[in-house]
C-alpha cells in the first residue's frame, strides 16, 4: 500500500504543474516532502519542461491497482492521437484522467522505488532534549553488502545472511569469516557505506577492519604466488605471516606488500596515506617504490612517495578502536569523518579556515554531543537539521 504522504506528494505536483503555483500552506507542505523524498525534483523538473498534467479527482479516494489496470487496458485499446506544439501535449479531455492517474501511479511508485533502494533509513534520527538542535543523530555501526561473483547481493544487517553463504562462510558477532579450505574462489566484494563498519578475517587468517564509505575486493581463496586485495576507502590491515605468499593492497594506483605486519590506508582522497604500525612495507607505484619501518607513514605528494614519522599510533588505529582522532586536522577533515560515521550531508555557510585542531572521542557518541564537543574545540557554530550539519560563525 502506498503511502498518504506520498500519496499526498503526488497530488501536490499535479497540482503544481497544473496551475503553475500552489497557495502557501501547499508550498510549505511541498516543500517538507520534498526533502523527505529529494530524488522527486528531478520528476517536477522533467514534468515541467516537457508536458503539462491535469489531475481532477480526489487521489486519497483512488484504488490506484485498479485504476492502474484501466488505464494500461484503454491504452492498449485505443490510439492516443498527440498534436505538439512548443513544450505541451494536448490530449483529448476524456484522456485527462487517465493520463494523471498513469502520472500519479508512476510518480508514486518511483518515489517507493526510490525510498526502498537509494534513501537511507531516517531510524537513527532521533530527539535531541539536551542542546537545543532541530534533532539528534545517532551514531554508525556494523553493517555492510556482499557482493559475490555471479551471485545475489548479501546485506549483512539481515537476520538470514548466514543461510545465503557458501558452506564455512559465517556471520559471527558482527564479524565475517571465512575458513581456509573452501572450494570455490570467487570474488568477492564488500561494500561498506556511510553509517557504517566491518571486520572480516579473510580465509589466510588476515584480519581486516573496513571503515565506512569503503569497499574491499579479494577472492575467496587466495593463489599460490600471492595473497591480493583491492581497497577504495579506509581499511586496516593485521596480515597473517605467509613468507612464500606476499600480501599486496591495490588502492589508487600504488601498491602495498606486506609479509607478515599492521597498517592502515586511508585512500578517500587521491593522496593516499599509509600508516605502519607493526613490520615492514614496500610501497611503489608507476614511477619507484619505497621500503617502510614501523613507525612511519607513507603518502603520496605530487603523485611521488613520501615517507615520514608516524606522529601518533594512536590516530593510525583510531577508527578499528572505535575513536575520532583529530590529530593536526583542519575543520574540512574533520566534516569529511562526520559524514561518513553519522551518514549526514554538510552544509558550509562560510569558507572553512585552515587552523588545524587536536582531539578525541568515542565514536559511539551522537552528534549532537560531539557538536558540543566540537564548537568549543573549533569556535565553528554547528548545527542540526534532519540528517544535514550546518556549518556557521
Amino acid at each position: 500500500m502506498i503511502e498518504t504522504d506520498k500519496i499526498i506528494l503526488a497530488e501536490l505536483i499535479a497540482l503544481l504543474l497544473k496551475d503553475g503555483e500552489l497557495a502557501s500552506d501547499k508550498e510549505n507542505q511541498l516543500k517538507n516532502l520534498l526533502q523527505k523524498y529529494p530524488g522527486a525534483k528531478d520528476i517536477i523538473r522533467r514534468r515541467l519542461s516537457q508536458t503539462d498534467i491535469y489531475v481532477p479527482f480526489d487521489l486519497h479516494k483512488i484504488d490506484v491497482s485498479q485504476e492502474w489496470l484501466i488505464t494500461q487496458s484503454k491504452f492498449t485499446a485505443k490510439e492516443t492521437i498527440l498534436q505538439p506544439r512548443k513544450k505541451y501535449l494536448y490530449l483529448n479531455k476524456s484522456w485527462y484522467k487517465a493520463i494523471g492517474i498513469a502520472a500519479t501511479v508512476l510518480l508514486a511508485l518511483t518515489l517507493l522505488w526510490q525510498k526502498q533502494q537509494h534513501e537511507k533509513p531516517v531510524s537513527y534520527l532521533i530527539p535531541d532534549k539536551i542542546y537545543g538542535h532541530k534533532n539528534d543523530v545517532l551514531p554508525g555501526g556494523a553493517g555492510a553488502i556482499l557482493k559475490i561473483e555471479g551471485k545475489e547481493e548479501i546485506r549483512l544487517t539481515e537476520k538470514k545472511a548466514n543461510q545465503y553463504f557458501a558452506q564455512g562462510i559465517e556471520l559471527k558477532e558482527g564479524r565475517l569469516i571465512y575458513p581456509s579450505n573452501l572450494t570455490e574462489n570467487l570474488k568477492n566484494t564488500l561494500i561498506v557505506p556511510k553509517r557504517s563498519t566491518m571486520i572480516l578475517t579473510l580465509s589466510d587468517g588476515t584480519k581486516v577492519w573496513v571503515n565506512a564509505a569503503s569497499e574491499l575486493s579479494y577472492k575467496t581463496n587466495f593463489n599460490k604466488k600471492e595473497r591480493r586485495v583491492t581497497l577504495k576507502g579506509e581499511a586496516y590491515f593485521e596480515v597473517a605471516k605467509d613468507a612464500h605468499r606476499p600480501f599486496i593492497v591495490e588502492t589508487n594506483h600504488i601498491n602495498i606488500q606486506a609479509i607478515g605486519t599492521a597498517f592502515n590506508v586511508n585512500s578517500y582522497h587521491a593522496n593516499t596515506k599509509v600508516s605502519l604500525t607493526e613490520g615492514k612495507l614496500k610501497v611503489s607505484n608507476e614511477e619507484h617504490e619505497i621500503y617502510m619501518n614501523a613507525g612511519s607513514e607513507t603518502e603520496i605528494v605530487d603523485k611521488k612517495l613520501k615517507t615520514f614519522p608516524l606522529v601518533s599510533k594512536a590516530e593510525a588505529t583510531a577508527f578499528k578502536d572505535g575513536y575520532f582522532y583529530f590529530k593536526n586536522k583542519d575543520m574540512q577533515q574533520i566534516l569529511d569523518e562526520l559524514s561518513r560515521w553519522y551518514g549526514i550531508q554538510i552544509d558550509c555557510k562560510i569558507p572553512l579556515n585552515s587552523e588545524r585542531y587536536e582531539g578525541s572521542i568515542k565514536r559511539d557518541v551522537t552528534l549532537a554531543e560531539l557538536c558540543n564537543v566540537l564548537k568549543d574545540l573549533t569556535g565553528y557554530k554547528l548545527t542540526i537539521e534532519n540528517d544535514k550539519l550546518i556549518v556557521n560563525r
